[in-house]
């Protein structure tokens, strides 16, 4: 199916008439606005145009009559309160079958009356004029059309919530299992007929006794699970208020409230260790450190220390030796001229000593010069390290302390985290008593259903002779259960195709691809479940808003794919919530391949020129609604914004 032309005359905020008119064979249609300005009524006016009072826009609207409803979108600015809608479309690029319905109405009595006119071929058909709901329906059913026609916004909130139960009835419809319920239906009302008449009567009321509890335990059941599915989106909801005042306590400084007693604390820690590394320092100071100041002279006094201690040893030497000679026999000239030069020898400067260095004095300055003063200085910059971060600490402790909170709107914050935290507790034992109690609803179904099997076996074995009514409704019990099994062996068939037709979309857009490696939904509950590389089950609250909005979207393409349905797709603001990495992946891969024609309404904001870029190439028709603040009405110009021509 491919929309050729799309008419709206005194539509909503289109007066007079506007076209919309889609002549490229490339997939995507840009249609560019900003808020407000009608594309939104540009979604409404397909759905009206294809399903009249069907139309899900007018089911989920605020109206509660059809009248009514038409009625508001009477443009009145050219005084006739005429309207009319058209749209025309092929059922593929062969254009062998073309369809062109057109919906009329005034709002100039008390009651709007619509007309509704069908061609096809360029041909008015009466049978298609008066059967086109039914003719619609086989095309593209009304319950399936969200799935084809969808607002961005819309999907962001359903992101968020758990796979509700009118999505699991849609997916049976896509997937096209509802057709089985029709005909048990069907069946119900032949045995139901049938069964009046039968010599069995008896057996067979009980049997339809067992069966009315049997399908009441599943009626209970279904209750419960959709119980159950809107307590879950229930606690969604406060979890995200929770986590809301959180993030707005947080930014109120109510961490630095909580944090008060332990970074005083800290600062009590810090304040110690400043006033340590001052005394060690001050320590430092009263000992060897000062010598720093005169190291060259150390130096010095080492050397002529040094000097004195070798002069004294030399001069001990010397008398030493005066005293032997004195008491040797031999005297010699030679011994004395040798004993002469090395008096000579001796600095007569160093005859009186300088400093009289004791040997212990000398070690103490030999050892100062060596090691102590560099372990001293090493030590000094070790405590003023830590001295100085010790303060930098202090300091940052101080401006954490000296911010201005208002801890009375805090004490208020608070009482509504711990109102909203005494809420989550109620709603989660309210959740965990509704799943004990399907557990023991789930329990009597299986009874029900035991029984009701076991006493339809021995019904059905007493018809063998039966008449050919009994035969009738034997074989309808038999085609019913069978049907069950079957649905259930379908449904799970199904579910296992489209999961992981949905991981393979999912992973051709999500950003991280090992977050979610597998995509599983449960054959009977329709249920999703996301799988991480290890195997174990990734929680929907580790998801952020944008990858839940991206889960829905793969579910959506999944389902357009394994209906094997060739539909347009029609987007209302396509990137809600979603980040530019997310944006970038919905543009270059879903948008191109959605459909054969995906027609996108978005702002300048969400498609910008950047994005527009992107996806530039597979763009054919471009269109700008451009609103006029002084006629209060929108006109159509093609071109998509300051980036495409012509407007």
């Amino acid at each position: 199916m491919i929309i050729k032309k799309l008419i709206m005359h005194n539509f909503g905020v289109y007066a007079s008439t506007n076209i919309l008119e889609f002549k490229s064979d490339k997939p995507v249609v840009l249609i560019g606005g900003m808020n407000g300005r009608g594309k939104t009524t540009i979604l409404e006016a397909v759905l009206l145009s294809l399903y009249g009072a069907n139309s899900f826009a007018f089911i989920e609207s605020k109206y509660a009559t059809y009248g009514q409803y038409l009625r508001s979108y009477v443009n009145k600015a050219d005084g006739t309160f005429y309207t009319y809608v058209d749209i025309e479309f092929t059922m593929d690029a062969s254009e062998e079958e073309v369809y062109f319905i057109h919906r009329e109405w005034d709002a100039n009595g008390q009651r709007v009356r619509e007309r509704i006119m069908v061609k096809k071929n360029n041909v008015e058909s009466i049978f298609l004029t008066e059967n086109w709901p039914m003719f619609v329906e086989n095309i593209l059913p009304s319950a399936l059309s969200n799935f084809f026609f969808f607002d961005g916004e819309k999907i962001a909130e359903l992101a968020v919530e758990d796979t509700s139960g009118k999505m699991k009835e849609s997916i049976k419809a896509m997937l096209g299992i509802t057709v089985l319920d029709v005909l048990k239906s069907d069946l119900k009302k032949i045995i139901s007929r049938l069964s009046k008449d039968s010599s069995l009567h008896k057996e067979l009321k009980e049997l339809d006794e067992l069966k009315m509890k049997k399908d009441e335990a599943e009626r209970n059941l279904a209750e419960a699970d959709e119980k159950i599915a809107q307590k879950s989106a229930r606690l969604d909801e406060i979890n995200m208020k929770y986590e809301k005042l959180l993030s707005e306590y947080a930014v109120m400084g109510g961490g630095i409230i909580e944090q008060k007693n332990d970074l005083m604390s800290q600062r009590t820690e810090h304040m110690a260790a400043l006033s340590a590394s001052q005394d060690q320092l001050l320590d430092l100071a009263a000992g060897e450190m000062p010598f720093m100041l005169v190291r060259s002279l150390l130096y010095d006094i080492q050397a002529q220390g040094i000097m004195e201690h070798e002069h004294k040893l030399n001069r001990l030497a010397l008398d030493k030796v005066r005293q032997l000679y004195k008491s040797f026999t031999e005297k010699s000239d030679v011994l004395n001229t040798f004993m002469d030069y090395v008096q000579d020898q001796m600095k007569p400067e160093l005859n009186e000593g300088l400093y009289n260095l004791s040997d212990a004095d000398l070690f103490r300055i030999e050892m100062l010069n060596k090691s102590s003063l560099d372990l001293c200085v090493n030590k000094a910059r070790e405590l003023i390290g830590v001295r100085e971060n010790s303060k930098k600490k202090i300091d940052e402790i101080d401006n954490s302390l000296s911010v201005d909170i208002d801890e009375k709107g805090l004490n208020e914050l608070f009482d509504k985290i711990k109102m909203a935290e005494k809420e989550i507790g109620s709603e989660e034992l309210q959740y965990e008593m509704l799943e004990k109690a399907r557990v023991s609803l789930h329990g009597a179904y299986i009874t029900a259903e035991s029984e009701f099997n076991r006493y339809a076996e021995n019904v059905l074995s007493s018809l063998e002779a039966a008449d050919s009514a009994e035969r009738t409704v034997k074989y309808a019990h038999m085609a019913e259960r069978i049907m069950n099994l079957y649905q259930i062996k379908l449904q799970e068939r199904k579910a296992d195709l489209l999961a992981g037709t949905m991981t393979d979309c999912y992973k051709k857009l999500a950003n991280k691809k090992n977050l979610v490696s597998k995509i599983i939904m449960d054959g009977k509950t329709l249920d999703l479940h996301y799988i991480n590389d290890e195997g174990d089950e990734v929680a929907k609250k580790r998801l952020s808003a944008g990858e839940k909005q991206l889960m829905v979207i793969s579910l959506l393409w999944a389902l357009a794919i394994c209906s094997k349905k060739k539909l347009p797709v029609i987007i209302d603001t396509p990137l809600s919530r979603l980040d530019s990495i997310h944006r970038q992946a919905l543009i270059k891969t879903y948008f191109p391949n959605a459909s054969d024609q995906t027609i996108i309404l978005s702002t300048d904001s969400e498609i910008d020129e950047n994005y527009y870029d992107l996806i530039k190439e597979n763009v054919g028709d471009k269109f700008t609604l451009i609103y006029s603040d002084l006629t209060k009405r929108t006109a159509i110009k093609r071109g998509y914004f300051g980036w495409g021509a012509e407007i």
